[in-house]
């Protein structure tokens, strides 16, 4: 893996293994504000069934390509949730790296689901 010499990490990095960064902006705006949009635009695709994803070029997901792609939001909701909320509060407390690690097995299930199903062939 990459390593940064001399890492001699702060308060104020952030590197998704270690404490996140300090106050109140990371731990309410990182931690509460981002994870409730990112579980809200997941849980719209889960029970919509159909979700557009893209700006200028959009892509439709439909069935079960939609649930799959609601789970990784609604998963990278908790990730986001429980780095920056629990760990900011508690230091790397046993169910904040539970949910982290929770968090990033349900978002690569999901988009592993929306890759294979499709598998490059264009969306169903």
């Amino acid at each position: 893996m990459w390593q940064r010499f001399p890492y001699e990490p702060s308060a104020y990095d952030d590197d998704w293994e270690d404490q996140p960064g300090q106050g109140f902006l990371f731990r309410w705006g990182l931690g509460v504000l981002v994870p409730l949009a990112l579980m809200a635009y997941g849980g719209y695709a889960i029970v919509m069934r159909r979700v557009e994803f893209g700006n200028q070029i959009t892509m439709t997901f439909h069935g079960t390509n939609a649930l799959a792609f609601g789970v990784a939001w609604v998963s990278a909701g908790v990730f986001v949730h429980c780095h920056y909320f629990w760990g900011n509060l508690y230091n790397q407390a046993w169910w904040a790296v539970l949910g982290k690690i929770l968090g990033a097995m349900g978002f690569i299930a999901g988009v592993g689901v929306v890759l294979v199903r499709n598998g490059g062939s264009g969306l169903r």
